[in-house]
């Protein structure tokens, strides 16, 4: 009985995957391109010697404050961290495709038809910030950010406006904001 609902099982992820993969590769409404581009998933900031040794020592005061504290529990959840951060960020960033559709916006196998966007905001500060913000429902990412880098923002702004609505007023969140100024 319990191989039988393995076997089961096995089988209804063996035709979850391959129906995902089918989707991937196979042409949909999203890949008619009215926009489109190619940007990196993510921004890697460069760090030089100073951030390291910066980084290396709070590291280890932090891992002495819990010693001398007896919060031996402090000092392994810092010890992880630091090793889970030096794993995750070896891995460059791949260059996905961006298609702005007539149903929606595709960033690499991610779709996001525009009535699950609730709005959007382009952050242009060249040249350091060239940015495609939007606010999604119905994710477990509550904003997506993607990289405008070759694309003219004016272009994208005035596409979007066709579908979404705007919002002035965006502010950076704070934790944003603290990424970028200590480039983790």
């Amino acid at each position: 009985m319990i191989s039988k609902i393995a076997s089961h099982l096995r089988d209804r992820k063996i035709k979850n995957a391959q129906r995902r993969e089918m989707e991937r590769n196979s042409e949909s409404s999203f890949d008619s391109a009215v926009l489109s581009w190619t940007a990196p998933e993510f921004v890697k900031y460069k760090r030089g010697i100073t951030w390291r040794i910066v980084v290396a020592t709070v590291m280890i005061s932090l891992i002495l404050f819990g010693y001398f504290y007896n919060a031996w529990t402090f000092s392994l959840a810092v010890i992880v961290f630091a090793i889970v951060y030096g794993v995750v960020n070896r891995k460059e960033p791949k260059d996905v495709q961006v298609v702005l559709s007539e149903i929606g916006i595709k960033v690499g196998y991610r779709k996001y038809p525009y009535g699950l966007i609730k709005d959007f905001c382009i952050v242009y500060e060249p040249p350091y910030t060239s940015e495609l913000h939007l606010r999604v429902s119905n994710d477990l990412a509550h904003e997506v950010v993607i990289q405008l880098w070759s694309q003219n923002p004016a272009e994208a702004r005035n596409y979007l406006l066709r579908h979404l609505t705007e919002k002035r007023d965006h502010k950076e969140a704070l934790s944003n904001a603290l990424l970028k100024l200590f480039k983790l």
